[in-house]
């Protein structure tokens, strides 16, 4: 058995075969499920309800509301940040930004092979490090 704590319920589907939901009480007691399907455990998780012990461990469930286009107040409240061109030299290695933007509600992705500069842009859009050139 391999036991994985991950709050990211796509990496729990991939990685799992089944699923113990554990719930409690901070300080008081907790409780841990007989096994599920991962389908049918991330359901539990979601729905704050056991159906086999008919037992409601959240009194809300959690929901995810899938839109095809954000209404105007949406698109509104939604802070979108930009960032210029830049460039930065660290020894020999060269990166190169062009300038972009991203919205609070997007979920990017940063992929890449060691020592691509995924680490570097991060901490320039931080602020933790100064860029060469732009910025």
């Amino acid at each position: 058995y391999i036991i994985v704590v991950e709050h990211d319920l796509s990496v729990l589907d991939y990685l799992s075969d089944f699923i113990c939901v554990l719930y409690g009480s901070p300080g008081h007691y907790g409780v841990v499920t007989m096994p599920f399907s991962v389908r049918e455990g991330i359901n539990i998780f979601l729905e704050g309800f056991i159906r086999t012990e008919n037992l409601r461990f959240r009194d809300v469930a959690l929901t995810f509301k899938v839109v095809e286009t954000a209404s105007e107040e949406e698109v509104k409240r939604s802070s979108t940040h930009y960032y210029p061109a830049m460039t930065k030299k660290l020894g020999s290695f060269d990166l190169s930004v062009d300038a972009g933007s991203f919205t609070e509600s997007e979920i990017i992705v940063l992929l890449g092979e060691n020592g691509t500069g995924k680490t570097t842009l991060i901490r320039i859009l931080a602020g933790n490090l100064e860029p060469d050139a732009g910025g």
